[in-house]
């Protein structure tokens, strides 16, 4: 629960900035920074997890030298990945593009992102640590020499609208409907739903610099989205989050990510009203 409290869907504060045409400023990237940055913290968390997890259904204890072994090998991964796309991918994907072959951007991009997720698995890690890392280095000025004259994000649209639908219906599937009627269950969603709330605005402290709106960070990192989901999925298929709690968090996903676009708005209002005066 705490893996799922950490993880920030970006993707929707980004969204209300961009629509808003606040992209621009320092809260916005502000925001943006600290929500890889605390997904990066929350698939450390999540495979120090799973790795006490498979020690306890194997019978036996994880140590503390294999926690920190854990977080090495996941800091490594994510690091090592960085470091070797920064320096081979331009020329991998430069070699490529002499092919001259259409559909070679996106074959690339899914051939990494696969690749990524199953070492990552190999290693021991969770699989979206391998797909993560393949996001962090998948840039848009790599792939320039290619035939294709569209971004790579554009040739993702047709297979993310086919996949993201199949990867929620798969979430609601796990989630049983009678127990949106058991108060307890709704007890645990509106705690959840709080500590997320709170947590955020807390962090929104963090931000020292002079001239900050603080509230506006607090609030634009509060929905949890779908990374909330994956995290809550990977609990529930190693057993330690039963159907309720999963509803919980499923409740605690959908209240963060619907009131987050009216109250950033509001906030960014009240910034510029106050700038104004």
């Amino acid at each position: 629960m705490g893996a799922v409290l950490c993880a920030t869907s970006v993707g929707i504060t980004a969204r209300v900035f961009k629509d808003l045409g606040k992209l621009h400023t320092k809260e916005a990237q502000i925001i943006l920074g600290a929500a890889v940055i605390d997904d990066v913290l929350g698939l450390i968390i999540l495979a120090i997890v799973a790795g006490i997890i498979g020690a306890a259904q194997a019978g036996q204890t994880l140590a503390l030298g294999e926690i920190v072994r854990l977080v090495v090998l996941a800091l490594v991964f994510i690091g090592g990945t960085l470091a070797l796309g920064h320096f081979l991918m331009p020329k991998l994907v430069a070699q490529i593009a002499k092919l001259r072959t259409s559909g070679m951007m996106l074959l690339v991009a899914l051939v990494l992102a696969f690749g990524l997720s199953y070492l990552a698995n190999a290693i021991g890690l969770a699989a979206i640590i391998g797909a993560f890392a393949a996001g962090l280095i998948l840039e848009e000025a790599h792939f320039k020499n290619f035939r294709e004259k569209y971004q790579l994000a554009d040739l993702l649209k047709p297979l993310a609208a086919v996949l993201v639908p199949i990867f929620f219906v798969l979430m609601g599937v796990q989630v049983r409907l009678e127990t949106f009627a058991n108060l307890s269950v709704l007890g645990v969603a509106a705690g959840i739903t709080l500590a997320a709330i709170l947590g955020k605005q807390v962090c929104g402290f963090g931000a020292l610099q002079k001239g900050l709106d603080r509230l506006t960070i607090g609030v634009g990192m509060i929905p949890r989205g779908e990374v909330g989901l994956i995290f809550a999925g990977i609990g529930k298929s190693l057993n330690v989050i039963d159907d309720a709690t999963f509803s919980a968090v499923v409740i605690m996903v959908i209240v963060t990510t619907l009131v987050t676009p009216p109250i950033l708005k509001l906030t960014l209002a009240r910034r510029e009203k106050a700038a104004t005066v």
